[in-house]
């Protein structure tokens, strides 16, 4: 037998064989999410069907990917399909991932399909298209502060869009604005420091926090501001974009209620009774209104517990005085303690309560008698001072005397 019979011999058995076999075909395609996101899994549909009245053995499918796409962790690219009968399709699905940092385009892969070792090849496109980042700020740890007050404020930022944001900076916005009549309108509130943050990247839904150290002019007025916090960044195909969030801070001032005994009259003693004088001084910023005191104490009987005092304005004070009668049972020599309520609405209306301890010294005799100014080393020194009194007017009377005697002498001769 000749090469020419051995050839013809071979291609008539290898066309029977095929024409013995299925027709493999790739009947459709489909994928989801579409368009596709950077950073998302697509589901990815790959439907082969048996075109022809015989039945295809063996038949097999694989997909080829190249960047950005890939297969997910644990994905065969090859998968055994097995016998598929005549006029009847398989689906198979694949799980592709895209990469987070894709730009925007179409992106193609192959499928290779058949059986037998013998494979047809198709392409298919999945689109590419990045959705749009977009930054707020979430929450912030201060909410209010004072006039003269700085602090550091801690911004939580998230991505609340669908695509990357990459270089992100974070700041105030400037220091003054000027209005369409040229008028200039300082801030009351800025930044000290570094004023701004720099933030690599965020993810969608992912969420990062920042510091910034913000200030309050002095004079500011006691109210509610907004103030702009600008975030510029980049997405994925290199766009630069800026998001604005308000961050809301309450301007308010708080009074600080204090109090001493100023005076005691005339004295704390076992059994006595004394006019107490009571200062009250407002060392906070901000007017406390509606100021009531409330006094107690062990061992005292205070005549008027109740005293109101009105409003105590900022940097101001007020006294007030009452009775106070001290039991027998106090011990001489004794800090006394003096329980103060002090109650006050603040700037908001709200209702403040501020306990105040203060002590109160009870007397001995001794240092009764040192303070009414009868006790013996008084008399001792009044009759010594009273004698050196005495002897200097003795004195001033006897030289009065001979100079008149003098003065008489004279006239006479």
């Amino acid at each position: 037998m000749n090469w020419k019979n051995v050839l013809f011999l071979s291609l008539l058995i290898f066309f029977a064989g095929n024409v013995a076999a299925g027709d493999l075909i790739a009947s459709s395609f489909s994928y989801e999410p579409a368009p596709a996101a950077p950073g998302s899994t697509l589901s990815v549909w790959v439907y082969i069907k048996n075109n022809s009245s015989y039945l295809s053995e063996d038949a097999k499918l694989k997909v080829e990917l190249s960047y950005p796409l890939s297969l997910q962790l644990g994905q065969e690219a090859e998968i055994s399909l097995g016998s598929i009968e005549p006029s009847k399709t398989k689906a198979v699905e694949y799980k592709i991932v895209v990469d987070s940092k894709a730009i925007n385009g179409k992106y193609g892969f192959t499928f290779l399909f058949g059986e037998g070792g013998f494979f047809k090849s198709k392409t298919e496109i999945v689109s590419v298209l990045s959705r749009t980042p977009k930054l707020e700020i979430i929450e912030s740890d201060v909410t209010r502060l004072e006039p003269g007050q700085v602090a550091t404020v801690k911004l939580l930022i998230k991505n609340i869009g669908g695509g990357i944001a990459k270089n992100i900076v974070v700041k105030t916005t400037e220091d003054r604005t000027v209005t369409s009549t040229g008028v200039v309108v300082e801030r009351q509130i800025v930044s000290l420091g570094a004023g701004t943050k720099y933030i690599e990247y965020l993810d969608p839904e992912q969420q990062t926090t920042v510091e910034m150290q913000l200030a309050v002019n002095e004079g500011a007025e006691l109210k509610n501001y907004s103030v702009p916090i600008k975030m510029e960044y980049y997405d994925t195909n290199g766009t630069a974009k800026t998001d604005t969030s308000y961050l809301g801070l309450k301007i308010t001032a708080s009074p600080n209620v204090d109090a001493v005994i100023s005076s005691v009259t005339p004295y704390a003693f076992p059994g006595a009774t004394a006019e107490l004088t009571i200062d009250l001084f407002n060392i906070g910023s901000a007017d406390a209104k509606y100021v009531t005191v409330e006094l107690s104490g062990e061992g005292v009987e205070i005549a008027e517990p109740k005293q109101f005092i009105g409003t105590l304005e900022a940097d101001d004070f007020d006294s007030f005085k009452t009775s106070a009668k001290f039991s027998q049972t106090v011990q001489p020599g004794q800090q006394l303690p003096i329980t103060l309520k002090i109650i006050y609405k603040d700037p908001e209306q709200q209702t403040q309560v501020k306990p105040k301890e203060l002590s109160l010294k009870v007397l001995t005799a001794a240092e009764m008698q040192a303070t009414a100014g009868i006790g013996p080393a008084a008399i001792i020194i009044g009759l010594f001072s009273l004698a050196i009194q005495l002897i200097g007017l003795y004195a001033v009377a006897r030289f009065g005397y001979r100079k008149f005697r003098q003065f008489r002498g004279k006239k006479g001769k």
